[in-house]
Formats: structure tokens, sequence, C-alpha cells
């Protein structure tokens, strides 16, 4: 948004004006993101293209690229403005004579603490959460003051079914539902947020100072602005109740099961996962059986005896009913395969696990481990991604940087983060995902036939891949270099390999531009949609040495 555009409609100048001044006023003040940034030049450009006067805030409400959160910054710009914003619900939300604000829950209250946890559960992949995954999350997250366990001397004995269903805090859930920021449906219940509690949430994280960046409120602008996602989230919700039919529907389990399959596969064919090869009118059931894969390595226990990790696999197969077995995994701690019934083939199905209990996520933190096999996990060809994290991170002495890498392994690099209490919790989470990538293959394997093209490769293919992934090259030092600085994750270091694979070859390209410094700290930015502004700065900065 570095220059002025002529304004198509004369009568739209002073309103133009207004944005442009409005956007100088947080730059100069705060900064601004470069996302952000996007979002009012995207509003500012609409508006000067707009051919008819834009005379009222609903006006400007139907302007494309303008969504709420830009509206807000319009209050006091028109004249008898208040019908419209209530009408729109924009502004402040005022209601009634005395003109009450939008409701926000105090810092560090249970209130406070559910809403949050429900924006980041549902950021990246289902559209909702079940009641006691959220419990879970909201305890693990150390967002509230207020105990999240049972308070001793409430209630009557023998009133809830479990002690996990004591849980004081959860009353506050009617507010949020009452101030309309969540939304309740379905039996067993499923909660959602509005847009108006995704606004909330996100306002809640940057003025508590939790936000990644100020590039979380244009999460809001991109949802608002989207037609039809609306329905798309019915989509989605819709697709995980199918699933979550087929496996125990009463358990813990279902939202964490379902959302390891949500990730996209509703929203387009080109989103569907890969296959394994198939005939014509054959069924997936028919052909091929699903094997749950766990590592030798896998430790089930402290004690370096095989004799727990037997017992783990034993309990995984009568529990549920499926085949599991144990091999020398080149990556991850779990796969699943497509064996064939006849040719006795293997095809490795698009899941793979790390599992981490805290202490391990701990210390490859601190060492910068994690990074590493993330870095080698997103290059192994599999396309869903589940980190599974093991126990209280509160139990640790580093649970912030513990709660901090997970958020960031699912929010910025597009994991599914899943947490398991402890090892009875894992075993039954193994099953649950082993259940549900069978149904999904059932369900999926001769829809894709027209609009995917993707084959699962043959597990011999998939192990000779990993093992080129443990010759460390060149490239694989660079990004390691890559992703020790700040903005810079896992995708982003990715994204700049694939524009220059080695130092040199990006060192080479900012000399072509030397002499102009705005240029190279901006090259990456506008040469990969992957890359922000910051990371390019930050890139440059390292390279040059400026």
């Amino acid at each position: 948004m570095d220059n002025r555009r002529p304004v198509s409609c004369p009568e739209n100048e002073s309103l133009a004006s207004y944005l442009w001044n409005k956007r100088q006023e947080m730059a100069d003040a705060d900064g601004i993101s470069d996302r952000l940034d996007m979002t009012l030049h995207k509003a500012y450009r609409n508006i000067c293209e707009s051919k008819s006067h834009i005379r009222t805030i609903k006006d400007l409400s139907q302007t494309k690229g303008v969504g709420k959160w830009t509206l807000r910054l319009f209050k006091g710009f028109f004249p008898n403005e208040s019908e419209g914003e209530q009408a729109l619900g924009v502004a402040g939300k005022e209601k009634g004579a005395k003109g009450t604000k939008r409701y926000l829950p105090q810092k560090n209250s249970v209130s406070y603490a559910l809403l949050i946890t429900l924006y980041r559960g549902t950021s990246n992949s289902c559209s909702f959460m079940r009641k006691q995954e959220l419990i879970d999350a909201t305890e693990a997250s150390g967002l509230s003051k207020s105990s999240d366990r049972p308070e001793k001397g409430s209630g009557k004995p023998g009133q809830f079914s479990s002690p996990r269903d004591w849980y004081s805090g959860w009353s506050c859930m009617k507010t949020l539902i009452a101030k309309g920021l969540v939304v309740k449906s379905s039996n067993p219940a499923k909660y959602m947020l509005t847009e108006e509690g995704k606004e909330a949430a996100v306002e809640c994280l940057v003025r508590s100072g939790l936000a990644v960046s100020t590039e979380l409120l244009t999460t809001v602008e991109e949802c608002t602005s989207i037609t039809g996602m609306r329905s798309q989230a019915e989509l989605h919700v819709a697709h995980a109740a199918l699933v979550t039919e087929e496996i125990n529907s009463s358990s813990v389990d279902d939202y964490s099961t379902c959302k390891s399959l949500e990730s996209g596969e509703v929203e387009g064919q080109e989103n569907c996962l890969a296959m394994p090869p198939y005939g014509f009118g054959q069924k997936f059931e028919d052909v091929y059986d699903v094997i749950l894969i766990l590592d030798d390595r896998e430790q089930f226990a402290r004690s370096s005896h095989g004799s727990r990790s037997k017992k783990v696999v034993d309990s995984i197969r009568s529990q549920f009913k499926i085949q599991v077995e144990v091999r020398h995994l080149p990556i991850g701690d779990g796969i699943w395969l497509a064996r064939h019934r006849n040719l006795n083939k293997e095809y490795v199905l698009d899941f793979i696990v790390e599992r981490k209990n805290v202490d391990d996520l701990r210390m490859s933190v601190r060492d910068h481990r994690y990074k590493d096999q993330k870095l080698r996990l997103l290059r192994c060809g599999l396309h869903k991604l589940i980190y599974l994290v093991e126990g209280d991170p509160n139990s640790s002495d580093a649970a912030e940087s513990i709660k901090t890498a997970c958020f960031t392994t699912e929010i910025l690099e597009g994991f599914d983060v899943q947490r398991t209490t402890g090892l009875s919790d894992t075993v039954k989470r193994y099953g649950f995902l082993t259940q549900s990538i069978n149904q999904y293959y059932k369900t999926h394997f001769t829809k894709s036939k027209d609009g995917n093209n993707k084959v699962c490769p043959s597990y011999d293919e998939f192990v000779k891949k990993c093992q080129d992934l443990e010759k460390m090259t060149v490239s694989d030092v660079f990004a390691l270099q890559l992703m020790q600085v700040p903005q810079v994750t896992e995708e982003v270091a990715l994204a700049v390999l694939d524009l220059y694979p080695t130092l040199l070859s990006l060192a080479r390209a900012y000399s072509l531009l030397e002499g102009d410094t705005r240029a190279q700290e901006e090259m990456l930015k506008n040469q990969s949609k992957s890359i922000s502004g910051g990371a390019s700065r930050n890139i440059f900065k390292l390279v040059w040495g400026s």
C-alpha cells in the first residue's frame, strides 16, 4: 500500500482517503504486518475501483474485500450509521439503550480459556470440538487461573458418571453460548465458534500478547470475505459425523480421530489423499487389509525390555480387532499399510505419526532436534502428518515452550497435533485412528477415480525415499540454518529451497540486486506466497549480514 490510487467515483474520494490515513496511523504507531497490510490494501483498492457511490456502512460492507474488522475502522465516518451498524453487527456491537459493548471474557478466566482453546482447536482442521476434548485441551493450555478440576465438596456424590465429568468451570460455556460466541449442536454435543466468536478469540489473543503476530487479525477478515464459508463448515460437520458414527461415538477420542481426516479432504478432489491401486468396480475392503505398523524403537516404557511393547501391541489388537505389526521404520513412530490380499503387495497409506511424550518433546525443543525431525516428516511424501503429544505439558518445567511448539507445529506448519493423557490413552488413539483411516479408504476408494491421480507408494519405495533423506546434503544444512531465523518455519525453509537450493545460489540472487536494499529484503516474499515479509527480511539479514 505504498502509493495512492485514482478513485473511479469522485464521491468516494473522502472514503478512500480516510482508509489510507487510518492505515498510515497504524503503521506509524505500532507497525503493521504484511498480511494485515495486504488486507487493508485490498479494501482500499476495491473502494477506489468502485463505480458506485458508497453512501452507508451497509454499502461499504457489500464492497469486495471489506470484512467486519475493516468496517470497524470506519466507525464515526458515516452520518446516521447506528441503524446500519446494528443490522450488520459491527463497530462495537452496541445493544439496547445503554450501548453495551461486545462481550469479551476476562483474561485468565475459564471463559477466556475455553474461547481461545476452541479457536485454536478449530483453526486448522475440524470445525467443532466435543465437550471432553475441549475440557482436556483447556486444562492443558494453562490459560485459566481457576482450577479446571472438580472442587471438593461441590455437587452431590455420584451425581456425575465419572470424575472427569466433574468440571467446575464448564458452566462458563453457557455464558459463551448466550453471548453468541459459541453454538452447540447435535447429540453428542459439538461446540463451534460463530464468526463473532472467532473475532472475540482473536481479539483476546492480541490483547493478551498470545498471538503469533498481528497476522491473526486477518483470519477473521478472510473468513467473512469468502462466500460460501458457512456451507463449507456445515459440510465439515456432516463429514465428521459420518466418520465418527463408524467408531465409538461416546468416546472422548471421537474428535481427535475425525480431526485426522478433516484437513481438506472434503474441500475438493485435488485435496484427496493418495489411494492404493485398484481395478474397476473393486471395493477397498475386498482387496486390501489395513495394517498399523509401529516402529521397533518405539519406547512405551522406560524399561529396555520388549515385554511392555508386546503388551501394548496385543492390547491394540484385542481392543480394536485390527492388525498390528512391529518393524524398523525409517521415519516416524507409526504408519499404516494397505496390504493386497492376493498379490502380497504393500502400499503406504497417506498417514504418519510422530509420537512424543512431554519429556522427549522438551529435550528435542531445547536441542532443536524436533525441527530436523519435522523437516524430514514434511519431505517424506505422506500427506497427513500427525504429531502425537503424550502427557500433561503443565507437569514440565518448560511448559510454555512445549505449548508454543505444539501451537506453531499445528497452526504454522500444518501438522495435526493430537494430545493424549498417557500410555493407555495413546493405545486407544492408535486404535481409533486405524478404524477411522480404514473407514476413510472404504468410503473414498472408488469415488476418487475421476479426480485423484495420486497413488500410494509401495512400502519399499517409501523406505528408499526416507533413506535418501538421511543423506545430509548441502541443501539440508542450508534448511537447518534457515530454520534458526525468526519467523522461518519448516514450510518457509522448504519454499526457499525450492527457489534457491544452496546458500551460494541465494547469495548470488541478492548480489544481482545490490544497491537496492528494499528489493533485496522483499525478493523472497515476491517470489513465493509461502514466505512472509518478515521472514524475507530476516533471511536477507542472515545471508547478507546487514
